[in-house]
């Protein structure tokens, strides 16, 4: 070779190469990029970095170096290369102007136009020093692209502290595409702990659209899955409940088993109210308490609170401890708040359970104690449910072979009332449910009698009201089930047609029950299902009489091919022998119909767009209907969707005939159109009226939706909520992912 003037080697005919064991890291800024996890899927058009292309990498052996230069020189422990310089090691790419290697003190120095690529990211800066074997340093005016988020950034000194630490000052984050400057997170100071998974923002703030919308001079966020303390982005929103409405939740990861959510919500009309939940979770215990707390309510004028523990143990590997308690300081809490505080406005009590369940294969034995707060002053007046204190049941049952099986559920409970006043009697009831069955199943036929008879056993105290203090109730009872399946190809086998009729006769002969009082019972609401059950009541106080034979039809059509259901249509009805004497009120008149309502149900699935559903109850006797419940949904995608539905039912007063309607539909291919108005037709009023919008942009997601909702208390409350989704970064909601998915069936929060 001919040395060159300046004194570096000149190849011929390639390029020089030098290649030395050198351990060096250079993938120092991997983890810039990672602090959102959460990525929305981009709309079309939205290739974050079109047209790029990603250095290629080289197959290298570790603690080998390839330096591939124009010029490349070594004086002693001094390697220097210039002019397209690039260094590769396994896994890692360093393409710059001009490379100093000093072995002696491990230094590596750039200088120039500088680019690091270790497969994942590419990091240009203007160059920098590097301590190779104790892998830290310090680089300017960086550039980064992160193809796994993806996302990019800049900043304008980066210093490695360790293989896994480093810090930046004036840097900036975004996971919106090249040339795409829609929001931005700016700091001055920006840490990023790849081993912890911990990324620390100090005087930070997010721009969007060019305008800052939130700062904070303290931020700490996840860089993966793992749980970190920090807080959480604030939620905003406009009520006429509760005028304006901010909540800052801040999250504390006290263990990897145990954390907590702080959460102050500002409402300008209320007050500050402040959320505390408290999770925890070990080998055999897990729970969450939940307590939230308003001092001096504005409105309400007085303190409000709600409080639930929900707790389970598994004692041993076949007992197990459940806890569910929840304690409210007044009726009104749940329509003021029952949106935001895991009840709706309509809770009519809350439950204080403990259950301990031993579980073996044949059987479970459980043990009780319950007790209610009283919400809804209307069941106060009415009858407040009773407590068990306590109530002990035990199922079992086990199937003998050759079709043979048994059944068998008992309870022995305590029934008391916190209110000394009143008069409805207390009690201990004890109840023996055992059941025989055998069933012949060809697969085309089936054939299954029954047959059990239920003792209940009850000692009162009537506390003044007359009566037996000691009765005992015997009823036996018999069924027998049996059906056929017919089958037929259509549609040139491609659908298989099947034709199932089904009979089922039962009898329960009539004891008098008008002494005994009623603690838990109800009458069973009247379906297509209730055909095939003799219990016309749910509890064990009333035992219903019957004499009663159900007829039914039903047809199925079937893809051969996949087998999914595309239709289905049953129709059924009760014929009864005898009047029904037992009623759950004693002095309720029999039930003298010969025959129940038709019940007609039916499935249908057209496409993959079109389904539909139905289920009618018809009264031939008086020539109308007692139930319709009707829906229509055509989704020919994921964003579209319209749903409409009826439902009437005849109740007293309870009775309802509404209407729903609901879309999500796209207006643009990133502008979506949502919608719901629930119309009730027996009041002549509107019960929720939603309107709003979702924009899905390449690195962020708007929702802004209007509500207007008819309350208990006869008045409508207007609300407009916001959300602002940051991909990769967080979102900043007011809860509209609960209000959509509660509001459109089949709704999936997708921006």
């Amino acid at each position: 070779m001919t040395p060159s003037p300046d004194g570096y080697a000149r190849p011929l005919h390639r390029r020089a190469t030098a290649r030395t064991i050198i351990a060096c890291v250079l993938g120092v800024t991997a983890t810039a990029a990672q602090a959102g996890l959460e990525r929305m899927e981009r709309p079309p058009g939205c290739d974050f970095a079109p047209g790029m292309e990603w250095p290629e990498m080289r197959e290298l052996a570790a603690e080998i170096t390839d330096i591939d230069a124009d010029y490349v020189r070594r004086e002693g422990e001094l390697i220097s290369a210039r002019g397209n310089v690039q260094l590769f090691e396994q896994g890692r790419r360093l393409d710059t102007e001009f490379l100093e290697y000093d072995r002696a003190t491990g230094v590596a120095r750039t200088e120039g136009d500088t680019r690091l690529f270790d497969g994942d990211l590419l990091l240009h800066t203007d160059g920098g020093k590097y301590r190779l074997d104790e892998e830290t340093g310090e680089f300017r005016r960086i550039d980064y692209l992160v193809q796994s988020v993806p996302a990019r950034g800049s900043a304008g000194v980066g210093i490695q502290l360790a293989p896994h630490l480093h810090e930046f000052e004036d840097a900036e984050y975004t996971t919106c595409p090249i040339d795409n400057d829609s929001w931005w997170l700016r700091t001055r100071d920006l840490e990023l702990d790849r081993e912890r998974g911990i990324g620390v923002a100090r005087n930070a703030r997010i721009d969007f659209k060019g305008v800052p919308i939130a700062y904070t001079p303290y931020i700490h966020f996840p860089l993966d899955d793992r749980r970190q303390s920090g807080f959480l982005l604030p939620s905003a929103g406009v009520s006429s409940r509760h005028g304006v409405d901010i909540s800052t939740p801040w999250y504390w990861n006290i263990a990897p088993n145990y954390d907590a959510t702080f959460t102050p919500r500002v409402m300008t009309d209320r007050g500050v109210k402040l959320g505390t939940e408290f999770r925890y979770l070990q080998p055999r215990h897990e729970g969450v308490a939940d307590i939230r707390y308003l001092p001096s309510d504005r409105v309400f004028g007085d303190d409000r609170h709600y409080v639930q523990w929900f707790h389970q143990s598994r004692l041993t590997s076949d007992l197990r401890f459940r806890l569910d308690a929840a304690d409210a300081s007044d009726s009104e809490y749940f329509r003021d708040f029952g949106g935001a505080d895991r009840y709706s406005g309509s809770t009519p009590y809350l439950r204080r359970r403990a259950d301990l369940t031993y579980n073996q294969p044949a059987y479970r034995l459980r043990t009780r104690i319950e007790d209610y707060q009283i919400i809804d002053p209307e069941l106060r007046a009415q009858r407040e449910p009773y407590q068990r204190l306590p109530q002990i049941t035990l199922e079992a049952g086990e199937y003998l072979g050759r079709g043979l099986a048994w059944d068998l559920d008992t309870e022995l409970v305590r029934f008391e009332r916190s209110e000394s006043d009143s008069l409805e009697p207390l009690g201990t009831r004890f109840d023996l449910n055992p059941t025989a069955s055998w069933r012949f199943d060809t697969g085309g036929f089936f054939f299954e009698p029954s047959a059990g008879v239920r003792y209940t056993h009850y000692e009162l105290d009537r506390r003044g009201e007359p009566g037996p203090e000691s009765i005992s109730r015997t009823v036996p009872r018999a069924s027998i089930d049996t059906g056929l399946v017919f089958e037929r190809p259509i549609q040139d086998g491609r659908r298989l047609q099947t034709l199932e009729p089904r009979i089922f006769y039962g009898y329960v002969p009539f004891v008098d029950q008008t002494d005994i009082p009623v603690f838990d019972t109800g009458e069973a609401d009247f379906s297509f299902d209730n055909l095939f059950s003799l219990d016309r009541f749910v509890g064990a106080d009333r035992v219903g009489d019957t004499h009663q034979l159900t007829t039914a039809l039903t047809t199925r059509i079937f893809d051969e091919q996949t087998g999914q259901e595309r239709m289905s249509l049953s129709a059924g009805q009760i014929r009864y022998f005898e009047d029904r004497e037992v009623r759950r009120a004693p002095d309720g008149d029999p039930l003298t119909e010969s025959r129940s309502d038709l019940a007609l149900e039916g499935r249908v699935r057209i496409g993959d767009a079109w389904s539909g559903r139905g289920s009618i109850l018809y009264n031939q006797d008086e020539g109308e209907t007692t139930l319709t419940a009707l829906s229509v949904s055509y989704s020919p995608s994921a964003r579209a969707r319209i749903n409409v539905g009826y439902r009437q039912r005849e109740a007293g007063n309870r009775s309802i005939d509404q209407t729903d309607v609901s879309v999500l539909w796209p207006v643009t291919p990133r502008i979506d159109a949502i919608g719901r108005w629930n119309y009730s037709l027996q009041e002549e009023r509107d019960l929720e009226l939603l309107a709003g919008l979702q924009y899905r942009s390449c690195c962020y997601g708007i929702r802004v939706v209007a509500r207007r909702a008819y309350d208990f208390d006869e008045t409508y409350d207007n609300s407009i909520y916001f959300q602002l989704t940051l991909d990769g970064l967080g979102r900043f909601d007011s809860g509209v992912d609960s209000l959509l998915s509660e509001g459109i069936a089949g709704y999936d929060a997708l921006p």
